[in-house]
């Protein structure tokens, strides 16, 4: 890799890929935003995704759930937008694609099992603790 991402290196498999696909993904929709869509919402879907990005890189939970529904929402606009472009705009269509591609496959990496896992990570050990022993404690009934 060009740029050493040390955090990125300590991630299993299926983290890298899904935050590498959602930096490429926000990337290629800013684009077609800019170019395409909406020039005047490029600033808001910038900080957007800069956040997204940012805090979903440094394995934090509630980025993962923003980048799935961020993925969601992107898979149907830049389908809408395919749509809309096909047969009239070649190249925005092609770049509405790429971003559903982008983000279908970020979804699907962010919504495997060791990816949860990942996420996870930090929870408190004490609340485990109490979960399993109210689990426990119902069986018993």
């Amino acid at each position: 890799m060009l740029i050493p991402l040390p955090e990125l290196e300590l991630m299993p498999q299926p983290v890298q890929r899904a935050v590498l696909l959602t930096f490429a993904g926000w990337c290629c929709f800013l684009f077609t935003t800019y170019a395409y869509y909406d020039p005047n919402s490029f600033i808001k879907f910038a900080i957007a995704g800069g956040i997204v990005c940012t805090f979903l890189y440094k394995g934090r939970r509630w980025a993962r759930v923003m980048a799935m529904l961020s993925s969601i929402f992107i898979v149907l606009y830049g389908g809408f937008f395919a749509f809309l472009f096909a047969g009239k705009n070649a190249s925005a269509m092609w770049l509405s694609i790429a971003n559903m591609v982008c983000f279908a496959a970020a979804f699907y990496y962010l919504a495997v099992p060791a990816s949860g896992r990942f996420f996870k990570k930090d929870t408190d050990p004490s609340d485990a603790g109490k979960a399993d022993t109210s689990d426990s404690s119902k069986q018993d009934d």
